[in-house]
């Protein structure tokens, strides 16, 4: 279990009327790009051993690595195992699992926002209908995969499958930390990705990346073709964000431990491969 905590910069700008105004002062301004420009910089690498000290990163395996800046650090690629039962529905990421229900209405409810599974897919905008998109996932679920500064920032396929396409949606770059979410659209509003999977165990299950402050890169290993469960899917620039999964309803059954603990209104900490839901039985 994780609870909600917020950084003191992410309580001030998201939790006081100033700070409000500075923060949008600071998205018109481009900081967030400016301050990506500098982490992807040689400049930046005397910020790696403070950042790895600070949050106790474990280094094991990259002993002697010469990291050409703080993101040549941040997005370095590692092996990974994974839970692969084809049976088991397994996390995309180290990170914190939120789970939600979809109404029939197709809506879902976030740290005080409804959202609707248009408001993720923006179909029209893609030339693509509401049955391809929003009525699939009508009484499903919704996983919130929230990563954390200190997370890995790689991602891989939850199962094996296909897909047909990333859909990329040019949007703000809002921190993903909870206050944030209490005090704005983020799922609608940040820079986003999405792709929609047909997987051989799972249904159709759509995948979202959501960009976070100064996360400018979303960057997915493919645009369609076949893919296989536990291969890298893709990966984050920089600092925090978010990986939303809808899954059709009667799909899966969410592990009993991690059920009572979202429901409860608390995180749930997972590892990239973590069985995090089974196949439901029919």
């Amino acid at each position: 279990m994780a609870k909600n905590a917020n950084d003191k910069s992410v309580q001030f700008l998201y939790g006081t009327k100033g700070g409000r105004v500075l923060l949008h002062a600071i998205l018109a301004l481009k900081v967030p790009k400016l301050l990506g420009f500098v982490l992807r910089s040689p400049v930046s690498k005397f910020y790696i051993p403070s950042f790895i000290k600070k949050n106790g990163i474990d280094m094991t395996g990259f002993e002697g690595v010469k990291f050409k800046s703080f993101n040549d650090f941040f997005t370095r690629k590692k092996e990974i195992t994974f839970d692969s039962d084809s049976t088991h529905l397994i996390s995309p990421a180290d990170s914190l699992l939120s789970v939600y229900e979809i109404t029939e209405e197709s809506k879902f409810h976030i740290k005080g926002f409804d959202y609707t599974l248009e408001d993720f897919f923006e179909p029209a905008r893609f030339g693509m209908s509401k049955e391809e998109t929003t009525e699939a996932f009508k009484g499903g679920l919704c996983l919130v995969f929230r990563l954390c500064a200190t997370d890995y920032h790689r991602y891989c396929y939850v199962d094996s499958g296909s897909q047909n396409g990333n859909h990329f949606i040019q949007g703000s770059l809002y921190s993903v930390q909870p206050l944030a979410a209490e005090n704005f659209r983020l799922y609608t509003k940040n820079r986003r990705s999405w792709t929609i999977m047909n997987t051989e165990n799972f249904g159709k299950i759509a995948q979202i990346e959501v960009g976070a402050f100064s996360v400018g890169g979303i960057q997915n290993r493919i645009e369609e073709g076949s893919f296989k469960k536990g291969e890298e899917k893709g990966y984050f620039d920089l600092h925090g964000s978010t990986i939303v999964l809808l899954l059709q309803k009667d799909q899966v059954k969410i592990l009993d431990e991690i059920k009572a603990i979202t429901d409860s209104g608390s995180e749930y900490r997972v590892k990239i491969g973590q069985t995090v839901g089974l196949k439901a039985e029919k």
